[in-house]
């Protein structure tokens, strides 16, 4: 029950922030189905000058260049399609 009235806590708190909205343009943007002609861009364009310790995930540069091909299949899978789901947090346009 703690956990709970912490939640209703935190919840109170953050309503008297005024965050920022994001606008149906950005909205869009960030919805837009992840291609993974970009992902190989970015793998691609990582610096591999003085990267041969892991980066935080424990890979190297090198690994994800070198595995390159196995591996952006798998990264597009972690990303699920917005047409076929919806988003996890509901983003509402600015108020114009």
């Amino acid at each position: 029950m703690k956990k709970l009235e912490n939640l209703e806590e935190v919840d109170k708190s953050l309503e008297t922030f005024i965050l920022p909205r994001l606008n149906q343009e950005e909205i869009d943007s960030l919805n837009r189905p992840i291609m993974s002609s970009v992902i190989e861009s970015v793998i691609t364009s990582l610096p591999t000058k003085n990267q041969k310790s892991p980066r935080s995930d424990g890979f190297t540069v090198e690994f994800y260049q070198m595995y390159k091909e196995a591996l952006v299949p798998l990264i597009l899978k972690l990303f699920p399609k917005t047409e076929d789901s919806s988003p996890t947090h509901s983003m509402s346009p600015a108020s114009s």
